[in-house]
């Protein structure tokens, strides 16, 4: 599992340096390739590291995670 958050991780950030917020898990997937299931998992269970740039990540229209004001 930990080689499918670094994947995940590793999208996030490039997602964030082309200047996305707010990101739909269904891109990670087109990157990677990886089970939706997982992608999902790992980020519910905070398995990735999710990048400073990132302000809410969605699934199906729907908020899976949003960072806190306080995270930042």
């Amino acid at each position: 599992m930990e080689r499918f958050a670094k994947a995940v991780s590793n999208v996030l950030k490039r997602f964030v340096d082309a200047g996305m917020e707010e990101i739909d898990l269904y891109d990670v997937w087109i990157e990677t390739s990886i089970p939706m299931d997982i992608i999902e998992e790992v980020v519910r269970e905070k398995m990735a590291e999710i990048p400073e740039g990132v302000k809410e990540l969605s699934l199906k229209g729907k908020v899976i995670w949003r960072r806190e004001e306080h995270e930042e």
